[in-house]
């Protein structure tokens, strides 16, 4: 399998990053939406919601889209998702 890759994208919104990967993400076509207070099922989910800042998260088969409070900066917000993603696909 390929070295796992992570692309930063911007969107339209401020306050959500889309981590394009070049693995599958889920196998559903249609996006999976998560807000932090969920407490959903989906270990992905789980580990990205609990990153301080992170208010919700989507889910698509190749992308997770990960929205942030007004408060934090991005950088540490990117840092840690990257290294949630990271853990879990490794």
């Amino acid at each position: 399998m390929d070295k796992l890759s992570i692309r930063i994208e911007e969107t339209p919104n401020p306050n959500a990053h889309r981590y394009v990967l070049n693995r599958q993400v889920q196998e559903e076509a249609k996006g999976r939406f998560f807000a932090a207070d969920d407490q959903p099922d989906e270990p992905l989910v789980l580990a990205l919601v609990q990153v301080d800042g992170v208010t919700n998260v989507l889910l698509l088969p190749n992308s997770v889209t990960v929205n942030k409070d007004n408060e934090r900066d991005w950088k540490a917000v990117d840092d840690a998702t990257l290294a949630v993603i990271e853990d879990h696909f490794t």
